[in-house]
């Protein structure tokens, strides 16, 4: 089975009100196994997107490491006088993301089930999997490589597709931006994995004839997420390229359109 030690930063939130003060400022309902969310500005984009995990020590949550200061500092300015505990435990467990085979360790991945599982462990694994590579394949968008803090929409990330914002739960920080955009009856835009038969970069544009259709966000290989004015790709006479050279857009995440 392929493993692969992600690079995350681990809070961990105790208290009796701890689950529902949480509940109120992330954009997903918290189950009783793994829950992919975000915590938003007010303006709507994703300070931080993580994943959420119940233990019989707390909330367990794991975020990317570039996203950690920033998240901790929000949750704390949120925080004010609620009887929780906020604490980062990056010191003492890892997580460790393992695809491939049938296992038992962890929880599965919520956004797309043959992402694998999820392992938050004091125990060191090792193992030679190349998890940007594995995600790509699925055009599954991952923060780590493909966005920063504050620049993004949940639906420019795809994170309605892929189980990461609940329209039906109560208020969070942002939502009246990220219901408005779930009522418009033309998303724009989206990130979509590409396939590429040359050498590329982020930052490149994506072009349809002489038009720009997208962006390149990050590159792995050959392959890579790019933003995509869906409109204009559609639109497009011609088969895209980047820097010259053929690139293939996938479809969507898991089987969407959208």
């Amino acid at each position: 089975m392929p493993i692969t030690r992600l690079n995350r930063t681990l809070l961990r939130i105790t208290g009796e009100t701890a689950k529902d003060w949480l509940a109120g400022l992330i954009t997903n309902t918290l189950n009783q196994d793994m829950t992919f969310a975000a915590l938003l500005t007010p303006q709507g984009k994703i300070i931080a997107d993580f994943f959420v995990t119940e233990t019989e020590d707390g909330l367990i949550i794991d975020t990317p490491s570039k996203f950690g200061n920033d998240l901790i500092k929000r949750l704390t300015l949120y925080k004010m006088r609620a009887a929780i505990q906020i604490e980062d435990i990056s010191e003492d467990y890892d997580v460790y993301a393992l695809w491939g085979e049938e296992g038992t360790q962890g929880h599965a991945d919520p956004r797309h089930a043959s992402l694998g599982n999820r392992l938050v462990s004091q125990t060191e694994l090792t193992g030679d999997g190349d998890y940007n590579a594995h995600r790509l394949s699925l055009g599954v968008v991952d923060s780590e490589w493909d966005f920063e803090t504050a620049t993004t929409f949940p639906a420019d990330a795809n994170m309605d597709l892929v189980n990461g914002v609940d329209f039906k739960k109560g208020c969070f920080i942002g939502q009246e931006v990220v219901s408005r955009m779930k009522r418009m009856t033309i998303v724009k835009k989206r990130m979509r994995g590409v396939i590429l038969q040359g050498s590329a970069q982020a930052g490149d544009k994506i072009m349809a004839g002489e038009r720009v259709i997208g962006e390149l966000l990050s590159v792995h290989e050959q392959m890579g997420m790019a933003m995509i004015r869906l409109n204009r790709w559609k639109e497009a006479e011609v088969d895209p390229t980047v820097n010259e050279m053929n690139i293939e857009i996938m479809d969507s995440v898991n089987g969407h359109t959208g």
